[in-house]
């Protein structure tokens, strides 16, 4: 009995999702996820049929296929169901032909959407036919079963938040990918929110289990939110990198011609949200499969490789009807659309170009690195995959290994000229300064890229020879100091002199300002490089001549 709301059972029909088991074997659980079939419950079917393996489409043999039949087939399909089983009910009150007609004409609007499907007639109220149905699922299933299912991460997309005495907070939803154990840390994520949430107790269609494994449904007892705390449409996952997102980058296809800024409710897992259709390249009326930026009204927590539908009233008045679907390329792209640049990514991510993709981020985020598990929270590319297709990029290729991820080798030497160049300045800025501080080098060159981008362009530059360091200052290999310098050497040679006619009386740093006559920031300098050079000894804020004080120790 699926049927949990008192309308349901007193009605007849479905309202919500409704849920139950079907246990074939010690080995085998199929989660059965009963959808309304009333066109204006049309959104509760498509949260239903967000990730499952077999659709079984329910056809009366003496109604035939209705209208909202043929949304929910063109749902399906953008949803990726590849597998249907037609349940021609109500034989009993249908001739044989009527059934067959019935039958015929399901298959063939599945068939026009790409779904494989078989059909089978028969009848609650005499049995007729439930055995061969039951057969039909079966080996439906058993085929939905050698396609192998990607494992990126652990989700749960919730769709039922509820209070149980002496427990307190428990959601269901299904599991689609990955595992949960009991006490596990989960992350609880909403459009405007984020908590974190321990899982007190898993029950699977209501066995008490230690540890679930998608695909499930699943009943999750929640410690440490209150039920307000959680709503349908959020995520429970162990993925750190995932984060809500107003826009999405998004391969659709339109069932009907969509114009640039039309808007249309996206249905993505349990979740929803109006969306901003703006096609990329510049097209004002998408009229063919074509990649789309969607710029949300609502935050959604989405992941690279989730299928989503369109439903807008573009088609259908007020109620809507469904407007196209898809797949989610990259969740969430940059803000800036380079038109361009973005293509080229996007198309190698949606044809699973895992090499190309990486070397496109890498230069689309330079020079700032990537990583893999935020590649593979953001796009349908598993981590193991992405690391692969790394490997063959480096090695002179464009790409260089870090212990988080790669970065683009040209953003690398990019950033290696600009801190040359940054020190170079220095040089000319203070002749007399031994060179630039190593931290603050890397401070400058961390803005723009990070700290360990640039640490490592720092290391990269002393390992080469092209930085030399000494006292935890870096200079040019190249650079000469003061002899380079015809003032600064002049400037040098006065203080000297000044510094070998006040011998043991020395000089503070405004009488050398006298002497000398140049900015105080000069003078300190000055006084800085007689002091390294061993000129000067430096006494409670006088400078004393080096040969003199000698000198007089020698006398003591």
């Amino acid at each position: 009995q699926t049927d949990r709301l008192p309308e349901e059972q007193r009605r007849g029909i479905t309202i919500e999702l409704g849920f139950a088991p079907w246990r074939i074997d010690d080995d085998l659980l199929i989660s059965v996820i009963d959808a309304p079939g009333h066109r204006k419950l049309v959104h509760h079917m498509i949260a239903g049929a967000s990730g499952i393996d077999v659709v079984m489409l329910v056809v009366a043999a003496d109604e035939g296929v209705m209208p909202q039949t043929r949304e929910h087939i063109a749902a399906c399909r953008l949803l990726g169901v590849q597998r249907a089983v037609i349940a021609i009910t109500k034989a009993d009150r249908a001739d044989e032909e009527l059934a067959e007609m019935a039958a015929e004409e399901a298959k063939d609007l599945l068939q026009e959407q790409g779904i494989t499907s078989s059909a089978v007639v028969c009848s609650a109220k005499t049995g007729q036919g439930i055995d061969a149905l039951r057969k039909a699922v079966l080996a439906a299933v058993a085929k939905s079963l050698q396609t192998p299912r990607r494992v990126l991460r652990t989700r749960l997309s919730v769709d039922r938040v509820f209070s149980v005495k002496g427990a307190g907070t428990v959601v269901t939803g299904t599991l689609v990918e990955g595992a949960i154990n009991v006490g596990e840390t989960l992350r609880v994520i909403g459009p405007n929110r984020e908590l974190s949430a321990s899982a007190r107790g898993l029950h699977v269609h209501g066995d008490s289990c230690e540890r679930a494994q998608a695909p499930t449904r699943l009943a999750i007892n929640l410690a440490g939110v209150a039920v307000k705390d959680v709503a349908r449409g959020d995520i429970l996952t162990t993925d750190p990198c995932v984060r809500p997102t107003r826009i999405l980058d998004v391969w659709l296809t339109p069932e009907h011609p969509l114009r640039r800024g039309s808007e249309a409710t996206i249905f993505v897992g349990t979740a929803r949200s109006v969306a901003k259709i703006q096609p990329i390249g510049g097209i004002h009326l998408l009229d063919t499969d074509g990649l789309v930026r969607l710029r949300l009204h609502t935050p959604l927590v989405v992941f690279g490789g989730d299928r989503f539908v369109l439903r807008g009233a573009l088609v259908d008045g007020p109620t809507g009807a469904v407007v196209g679907g898809g797949v989610i390329v990259d969740a969430p792209p940059p803000a800036n659309l380079r038109a361009s640049k973005r293509v080229a990514l996007l198309m190698a991510l949606h044809h699973n170009a895992a090499a190309e993709a990486i070397t496109l981020l890498a230069a689309e985020q330079q020079p700032r690195p990537v990583t893999a598990q935020a590649m593979a929270s953001r796009f349908s590319i598993d981590v193991e995959t992405l690391s692969a297709a790394a490997d063959t990029l480096l090695d002179g290729g464009p790409l260089m290994a870090m212990a988080e991820g790669w970065v683009s080798r040209g953003a690398v030497d990019t950033l290696a000229q600009r801190a040359l160049k940054t020190v170079a300045q220095h040089h000319r800025a203070e002749p007399l300064d031994p060179g630039l501080r190593r931290q603050t080098l890397r401070e400058q060159l961390t803005t723009q890229a990070g700290a360990n981008v640039a640490a490592m362009v720092v290391q990269r530059l002393l390992d080469a020879g092209a930085l030399v360091m000494a006292d935890n200052c870096v200079r040019l290999a190249s650079f000469k100091g003061a002899d380079a310098n015809p003032q600064a050497r002049q400037a040098l040679a006065n203080a000297s002199q000044r510094l070998t006619a006040a011998a043991l009386q020395g000089i503070t740093e405004g009488g050398m300002n006298e002497a000398l006559g140049v900015p105080p920031k000069q003078v300190r300098a000055v006084l800085a490089a007689l002091v390294r050079s061993g000129q000067a000894i430096h006494v409670a804020n006088i400078w004393f001549d080096a040969v003199a004080v000698k000198e007089l120790q020698s006398q003591l």
